[in-house]
Protein backbone atom coordinates (compact mmCIF):
# COMPACT_ATOMS: atom_id res chain seq x y z
CA UNK A 1 0.00 0.00 0.00
CA UNK A 2 1.21 3.48 -0.76
CA UNK A 3 2.41 5.60 2.12
CA UNK A 4 0.64 8.95 2.69
CA UNK A 5 2.13 11.99 4.39
CA UNK A 6 1.25 15.63 4.77
CA UNK A 7 3.65 18.22 3.41
CA UNK A 8 4.03 21.96 3.85
CA UNK A 9 3.63 22.57 0.12
CA UNK A 10 0.41 22.65 -1.90
CA UNK A 11 1.80 20.46 -4.67
CA UNK A 12 0.97 16.77 -4.93
CA UNK A 13 3.96 14.42 -4.93
CA UNK A 14 4.15 10.77 -6.01
CA UNK A 15 7.31 8.69 -6.03
CA UNK A 16 8.15 5.31 -7.51
CA UNK A 17 11.21 3.19 -8.15
CA UNK A 18 11.68 1.70 -11.62
CA UNK A 19 13.90 -1.36 -11.93
CA UNK A 20 14.26 -1.41 -15.73
CA UNK A 21 13.86 0.44 -19.01
CA UNK A 22 10.59 -1.45 -19.52
CA UNK A 23 9.20 -0.29 -16.17
CA UNK A 24 10.20 3.31 -16.87
CA UNK A 25 8.46 3.14 -20.24
CA UNK A 26 5.39 1.52 -18.65
CA UNK A 27 5.10 4.41 -16.18
CA UNK A 28 5.51 6.87 -19.07
CA UNK A 29 2.79 5.05 -20.98
CA UNK A 30 0.40 5.40 -18.02
CA UNK A 31 1.16 9.10 -17.84
CA UNK A 32 0.75 9.51 -21.59
CA UNK A 33 -2.75 8.04 -21.40
CA UNK A 34 -3.92 10.85 -19.09
CA UNK A 35 -2.22 13.79 -20.85
CA UNK A 36 -4.23 16.14 -23.03
CA UNK A 37 -3.67 19.23 -25.15
CA UNK A 38 -2.10 22.08 -23.20
CA UNK A 39 -0.32 19.83 -20.68
CA UNK A 40 3.36 20.49 -19.94
CA UNK A 41 5.66 17.83 -18.51
CA UNK A 42 8.99 19.13 -17.17
CA UNK A 43 11.64 16.41 -16.75
CA UNK A 44 14.73 16.86 -14.60
CA UNK A 45 17.62 14.49 -13.95
CA UNK A 46 21.25 13.77 -14.63
CA UNK A 47 22.51 12.19 -17.83
CA UNK A 48 21.39 8.59 -18.14
CA UNK A 49 18.50 8.72 -15.69
CA UNK A 50 15.93 7.79 -18.34
CA UNK A 51 14.31 11.06 -19.41
CA UNK A 52 14.11 10.11 -23.10
CA UNK A 53 13.11 6.54 -22.18
CA UNK A 54 10.23 7.91 -20.11
CA UNK A 55 9.19 10.19 -22.98
CA UNK A 56 9.15 7.18 -25.32
CA UNK A 57 6.67 5.57 -22.92
CA UNK A 58 4.57 8.75 -22.85
CA UNK A 59 4.50 8.64 -26.67
CA UNK A 60 3.25 5.03 -26.55
CA UNK A 61 0.52 6.10 -24.12
CA UNK A 62 -0.49 8.77 -26.63
CA UNK A 63 -0.80 6.13 -29.37
CA UNK A 64 2.50 6.91 -31.08
CA UNK A 65 5.36 4.62 -32.01
CA UNK A 66 7.97 5.08 -29.24
CA UNK A 67 10.76 4.12 -31.67
CA UNK A 68 10.19 7.39 -33.55
CA UNK A 69 11.01 9.45 -30.45
CA UNK A 70 14.62 10.62 -30.50
CA UNK A 71 16.34 13.00 -28.12
CA UNK A 72 16.46 16.49 -29.65
CA UNK A 73 19.72 17.39 -27.89
CA UNK A 74 21.35 18.92 -30.98
CA UNK A 75 18.23 20.35 -32.60
CA UNK A 76 16.67 21.53 -29.29
CA UNK A 77 13.10 20.69 -30.31
CA UNK A 78 11.16 18.11 -32.28
CA UNK A 79 7.46 18.23 -33.00
CA UNK A 80 5.58 15.01 -33.67
CA UNK A 81 2.28 15.42 -35.53
CA UNK A 82 -0.88 13.67 -34.43
CA UNK A 83 -4.38 14.34 -33.22
CA UNK A 84 -2.68 16.31 -30.44
CA UNK A 85 0.81 17.35 -31.57
CA UNK A 86 3.67 16.45 -29.24
CA UNK A 87 6.49 18.94 -28.69
CA UNK A 88 9.71 17.38 -27.31
CA UNK A 89 12.36 19.82 -26.12
CA UNK A 90 15.84 19.10 -24.77
CA UNK A 91 17.32 22.02 -22.84
CA UNK A 92 20.68 20.34 -22.17
CA UNK A 93 22.60 22.75 -24.42
CA UNK A 94 20.80 25.87 -23.15
CA UNK A 95 22.49 28.12 -20.61
CA UNK A 96 19.44 28.76 -18.43
CA UNK A 97 16.43 31.05 -18.70
CA UNK A 98 18.18 33.82 -20.72
CA UNK A 99 18.92 31.31 -23.49
CA UNK A 100 15.36 29.97 -23.32
CA UNK A 101 14.00 33.46 -23.90
CA UNK A 102 14.89 33.33 -27.61
CA UNK A 103 12.66 30.27 -28.09
CA UNK A 104 9.06 30.79 -29.19
CA UNK A 105 7.42 30.25 -25.79
CA UNK A 106 3.91 30.64 -27.23
CA UNK A 107 4.63 27.83 -29.72
CA UNK A 108 6.20 25.63 -27.05
CA UNK A 109 3.39 26.03 -24.52
CA UNK A 110 0.51 25.95 -27.00
CA UNK A 111 -2.91 24.94 -25.62
CA UNK A 112 -3.27 22.69 -28.70
CA UNK A 113 -0.13 20.64 -27.99
CA UNK A 114 1.42 18.47 -25.30
CA UNK A 115 4.88 19.74 -24.36
CA UNK A 116 7.62 17.52 -22.88
CA UNK A 117 10.83 19.22 -21.72
CA UNK A 118 14.05 17.42 -20.81
CA UNK A 119 16.47 19.40 -18.63
CA UNK A 120 13.54 21.57 -17.56
CA UNK A 121 15.59 23.13 -14.75
CA UNK A 122 17.15 25.28 -17.49
CA UNK A 123 13.70 26.73 -18.15
CA UNK A 124 13.42 28.14 -14.61
CA UNK A 125 11.09 31.12 -14.60
CA UNK A 126 9.69 30.28 -18.06
CA UNK A 127 7.62 27.19 -17.20
CA UNK A 128 3.86 27.56 -16.80
CA UNK A 129 2.53 27.45 -13.24
CA UNK A 130 0.32 24.43 -14.06
CA UNK A 131 2.69 21.63 -15.04
CA UNK A 132 3.77 18.12 -14.18
CA UNK A 133 7.35 17.89 -12.98
CA UNK A 134 9.19 14.57 -13.20
CA UNK A 135 12.46 14.25 -11.30
CA UNK A 136 14.55 11.24 -12.22
CA UNK A 137 17.53 10.04 -10.20
CA UNK A 138 19.84 7.04 -10.13
CA UNK A 139 19.07 4.76 -7.19
CA UNK A 140 21.28 1.84 -8.25
CA UNK A 141 22.84 0.83 -11.56
CA UNK A 142 19.47 -0.39 -12.88
CA UNK A 143 16.99 1.39 -10.63
CA UNK A 144 15.65 4.90 -11.06
CA UNK A 145 13.71 6.96 -8.55
CA UNK A 146 10.97 8.88 -10.36
CA UNK A 147 9.23 11.67 -8.48
CA UNK A 148 6.12 13.22 -10.01
CA UNK A 149 5.13 16.66 -8.70
CA UNK A 150 1.84 18.19 -9.83
CA UNK A 151 1.75 21.99 -9.89
CA UNK A 152 -1.73 23.39 -10.52
CA UNK A 153 -5.28 22.06 -10.90
CA UNK A 154 -5.02 20.37 -14.31
CA UNK A 155 -1.73 18.73 -13.40
CA UNK A 156 -3.26 17.61 -10.10
CA UNK A 157 -6.05 15.89 -12.04
CA UNK A 158 -3.54 14.08 -14.28
CA UNK A 159 -1.48 13.24 -11.16
CA UNK A 160 -4.45 11.54 -9.51
CA UNK A 161 -5.26 9.50 -12.63
CA UNK A 162 -1.63 8.44 -13.05
CA UNK A 163 -1.28 7.64 -9.34
CA UNK A 164 -4.28 5.31 -9.47
CA UNK A 165 -2.85 3.49 -12.49
CA UNK A 166 0.61 3.20 -10.88
CA UNK A 167 -0.90 1.78 -7.69
CA UNK A 168 -2.62 -0.89 -9.74
CA UNK A 169 0.64 -1.66 -11.50
CA UNK A 170 2.53 -1.75 -8.18
CA UNK A 171 0.09 -4.39 -6.95
CA UNK A 172 1.23 -6.49 -9.92
CA UNK A 173 4.90 -6.22 -8.77
CA UNK A 174 5.87 -3.49 -11.18
CA UNK A 175 7.54 -0.23 -10.07
CA UNK A 176 7.27 0.33 -6.31
CA UNK A 177 5.23 3.42 -5.53
CA UNK A 178 4.84 5.70 -2.54
CA UNK A 179 2.74 8.80 -2.30
CA UNK A 180 3.02 12.10 -0.54
CA UNK A 181 -0.13 14.19 -0.70
CA UNK A 182 -0.59 17.84 0.21
CA UNK A 183 -1.92 18.92 3.56
CA UNK A 184 -5.69 18.98 3.75
CA UNK A 185 -6.27 16.56 0.87
CA UNK A 186 -6.36 13.32 2.84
Amino acid sequence: MAKRKSTQQSDAVFELVSGSVEETQAFGEQLGRVLRAGDVVALQGELGTGKTTLIQGIARGLGRDPNTIKSPTFVLMREYPGEVPLVHIDGYRLEGAPAVAWLDIELIFSPEKITLIEWAERFEGCLPADRIELRLAHKTTNQRRITLVAHGPRSRQAFEQCQQAARGQAAGHKPQATSVTPQGSQ
